[in-house]
């Protein structure tokens, strides 16, 4: 007799407590999924749940330093949670925070750990616009350095050409002179022979 009312009670509560657990909204799928390590650009999260939402259910991204990372809103559609990743995310741990209310009105939390390990081609924009500004530096450099070998070549050609011209004006100018004196030497002998014979 005692163990049919026990028997009967542990029904009563089964249908009672079961009904209840069986009633919440445990997550169904989720991407990224949990443990996934992502080797692509991660462009949206989305998480499914077992029954629809309430509209006060959202979720957070967190990096491994536990800060927040910027979402877009996140909109609820059915039972599905969904937001766009704003920032290219850097490679390293993340976790994705949710908190949500089912239709049975019975709060749930829970977390999903991933991992990116994205190609270096692909990695974060603070990577590349330091990769692009050390290009940059050295691109720099090198036309600085070309330009300014190309002002010295210049510089020395000038020097070169104005030492070979010296000696060539002089060249013209020395023989030029030996000429003239030697034409007013025979003009002045003319000059004076011609007086003594006038």
């Amino acid at each position: 007799m005692m163990l049919n009312k026990i028997a009967l009670l542990s029904t009563f509560l089964f249908f009672i407590f079961g009904a209840n657990v069986f009633a919440h909204s445990h997550l169904e799928d989720s991407t990224p999924k949990n443990g996934e390590i992502v080797s692509e650009s991660l462009k949206a999260i989305t998480l499914t749940f077992e029954t629809a939402l309430e509209p006060t259910s959202s979720f957070t991204l967190l990096n491994e330093k536990n800060d927040s990372i910027p979402l877009s809103t996140v909109t609820i559609s059915g039972n599905q949670l969904v937001a766009n990743v704003e920032d290219n995310l850097v490679n390293g741990a993340y976790t994705i925070h949710w908190k949500i209310i089912g239709e049975d009105g019975h709060p749930l939390e829970g977390d999903i750990p991933f991992t990116t390990e994205l190609p270096i081609n692909a990695a974060s924009p603070e990577q590349s616009e330091t990769q692009s500004s050390v290009a940059d530096a050295t691109t720099a450099e090198v036309t600085s350095a070309a330009v300014t070998d190309t002002v010295l070549k210049d510089q020395a050609a000038g020097v070169k050409e104005d030492a070979l011209n010296e000696p060539k004006i002089m060249n013209y100018v020395l023989p030029a002179i030996i000429g003239l004196i030697i034409v007013l030497g025979f003009a002045s002998y003319w000059l004076i022979f011609r007086r003594k014979q006038v």
